[in-house]
């Protein structure tokens, strides 16, 4: 999988489009959406992957038929993608109402499709759970000058992931709307801030002690305004200051190609992180094909093990639920986890001067399982246990390193889930005598 065979693909679609359309639905399965579904890896020959005119238990009969997903993408014969084609003459509004009943109907389905070939709309459930969101999250659109399909990549077979499916959705989904928002408010060159904004300052850290109300509103109108163009003006001067600094550092220091990374500290880590200059960090979350070669290997290498069927304790639902990799990617690091990003694997920093990976396993357990030609980090803030990579291919050759940072995961829960047994023994819960012997499994 890569984004190179994707815009191939793309190329040659777009080619096509004149002997697909008025054809209709067939032919933009065909010729359009399935060589697709071929680039991100999927097997379009294997009905138990890539099944056509799929039927499950939401179908309903409608006119004497019942109805069906035009096409599901199984894993381990799980459907977890639902597509409804329309043929490429169709406009895609309107007809996201049958792909939600059909999405919502299945708890197992993450992602769900609406394409005629040309525009492709995404959708997960980044409010409600297992309810289609209303708006796609993303839209690729192959005959536009931003096509939009380096994000398609995130959901090639080789690297699918339910959570960082729904956890980008989200990011993307909530930043939109957040900084409409913010702009709304702070774009202040033909308006006043709103009259909730000002009440929602006025009433802020005891701002101000009278009645807010009408007058006290418009009194505060231009104080409010010249306090944020003040604000705005200051962050301007600092970050084109910040700017020059960045470029004249890059230029001296900095190989060709290379990323600047800015240090920056995840919420879950300590405030006060010293990182050493070696250490590059991105100024903004963007997940390279790189980071998502490295994911398939490690997914790949779990799936082929013996752990892929393993059940794991989860405190927080007290009960026993799936074992299920996937990954979070922050400016600091990009994160590989089973079901929580607590529950962390490793962690990967593969764009910087310096590449590495950290395993979360005791360092001396980890010296014994080294390659020989692979190099020993230092520790940092992110992990105890470092070694230096080249290229995600290097991942080939730590599986044995991998399959102990898996254990060590699955062990630390297990401990995790006996300590919440013996608390719940201590509180009397009624739930203790399942909950304990859960744990100890």
């Amino acid at each position: 999988m890569s984004i190179e065979r994707i815009k191939s693909v793309a190329n040659q679609i777009m080619n096509r489009l004149p002997a697909v359309k008025g054809k209709g639905e067939e032919a933009t399965k065909q010729a359009l959406v399935l060589p697709m579904l071929d680039a991100l890896g999927f097997d379009i020959w294997n009905p138990s992957e890539v099944c056509p005119e799929f039927e499950a238990d939401f179908a309903v009969k409608k006119f004497g038929q019942k109805e069906k997903v035009d096409i599901a993408l199984l894993l381990s014969n799980v459907p977890r993608v639902y597509i409804e084609v329309k043929q490429i003459d169709f406009h895609l509004d309107g007809h996201e109402g049958q792909l939600a009943r059909y999405f919502n109907a299945t708890q197992t389905v993450t992602l769900a499709i609406l394409t005629n070939g040309i525009e492709w709309r995404f959708f997960t459930d980044t409010g409600d759970p297992n309810v289609m969101d209303s708006q796609p999250f993303h839209v690729a659109k192959i005959d536009s000058v931003d096509q939009g399909l380096e994000v398609m990549a995130r959901f090639a077979k080789a690297v699918f992931s339910p959570d960082a499916i729904r956890d980008y959705a989200t990011e993307l989904r909530y930043t939109a709307q957040i900084a409409n928002l913010l702009r709304n408010e702070i774009d202040l060159k033909e308006k006043d801030p709103s009259e909730y904004f000002i009440r929602w300052i006025l009433k802020s850290d005891n701002m101000y002690d009278g009645v807010v109300n009408n007058n006290v509103v418009e009194r505060f109108k231009p104080i409010v305004k010249a306090g944020l163009t003040r604000v705005i003006r200051e962050i301007v001067r600092r970050s084109i200051t910040a700017m020059d600094v960045e470029a004249a550092q890059a230029n001296q220091t900095t190989p060709s190609g290379a990323f600047v990374h800015n240090e920056s500290v995840t919420p879950c880590e300590p405030k006060s992180i010293e990182v050493s200059e070696s250490d590059n960090y991105r100024p903004s979350i963007v997940t390279t094909e790189k980071e998502l070669a490295v994911f398939a290997i490690v997914k790949e290498q779990f799936e082929k093990s013996i752990l892929a069927s393993k059940m794991i304790f989860d405190a927080s639902s007290r009960k026993e639920v799936p074992l299920a990799i996937s990954y979070k990617d922050t400016t600091a690091y990009f994160g590989i986890y089973f079901n929580k990003p607590s529950w962390w694997v490793m962690r990967v920093q593969i764009e910087g001067r310096k590449p590495w990976v950290g395993f979360n396993i005791d360092p001396t357990v980890g010296r014994g399982l080294i390659p020989t030609n692979i190099d020993v980090l230092e520790g940092n803030p992110y992990s105890e246990f470092r070694l230096s990579i080249n290229n995600p291919e290097d991942f080939h050759q730590l599986n044995r390193l991998i399959f102990a940072a898996f254990e060590k995961a699955i062990l630390d829960r297990t401990k995790a889930a006996v300590e919440t047994g013996f608390k719940n023994e201590s509180d009397n819960s009624p739930q203790k005598s399942e909950t304990t012997g859960t744990a100890a499994k």
